[in-house]
């Protein structure tokens, strides 16, 4: 198996399969990866969901813009984000934990205050217009996990953005779910990609700006 910096550098975006079966190990461990992702408060707002027959696949590529690799992989997680997570009833699921594991003793600033944690417990429930942010960001955690943990086992995918609601009705699935993402999930096919250009590191620090200080007479 790589490491997580040969899994970081060697992975691509996978866009020819090969017909062959992925162990239902190998998908376990690349859920598993996902599971284990961090999120904001410990809110863990990912649902996923394995495809694999054939005509589910193929619905989902007519879905995603006709893009036949999806069809052709033999496996598609389909990642969901949760906005239930962020309800009041989790919330207060979520720091009963931290009380229990040490993770209040770790806190700071005004976090650290037991009236401002306090007052946080009596915030309104918010709606999911108000959480699909936070939502859909620690999501992309989670499937980034299981990207690099798929590379990790030889395995190649891509990463497909899905906002239709149609993956919701055709599988049933209630619309308080949020389709996130599709993921295509086989053995790479075919000559692997060649490393994409990324921009240089110069280009993405930002330098801070920080005022001169005036000295007092």
């Amino acid at each position: 198996m790589l490491t997580v910096w040969e899994a970081i550098k060697t992975r691509r975006s996978i866009r020819k399969f090969a017909p062959d079966d992925v162990p239902d190990k190998m998908i376990e461990q690349i859920l598993e990866a996902a599971r284990l992702a961090p999120s904001g408060s410990n809110r863990q707002p990912w649902r996923f969901m394995v495809v694999k027959d054939q005509e589910s696949r193929q619905a989902l590529c007519r879905i995603c813009a006709e893009q036949k690799f999806i069809e052709e992989a033999p496996v598609v997680i389909v990642c969901f984000g949760d906005p239930e997570r962020y309800s009041r009833k989790e919330a207060q699921k979520r720091r009963q934990e931290f009380a229990e594991s040490g993770v209040l003793e770790t806190l700071s600033g005004r976090l650290a205050d037991p009236e401002v944690r306090a007052a946080m417990e009596l915030a309104p429930e918010p709606s999911p217009e108000q959480v699909r942010t936070p939502v859909i960001a620690n999501t992309y955690i989670a499937i980034e996990h299981m990207v690099l943990m798929a590379t990790a086992l030889g395995l190649g995918t891509c990463w497909v953005g899905a906002g239709s609601r149609e993956i919701n009705r055709y599988f049933g699935v209630g619309d308080e779910l949020v389709p996130v993402a599709v993921v295509p999930v086989g053995y790479p096919a075919g000559k692997y990609p060649s490393e994409r250009p990324r921009v240089s590191m110069a280009e993405i620090l930002v330098e801070p700006q920080i005022p001169a200080k005036v000295e007092k007479v």
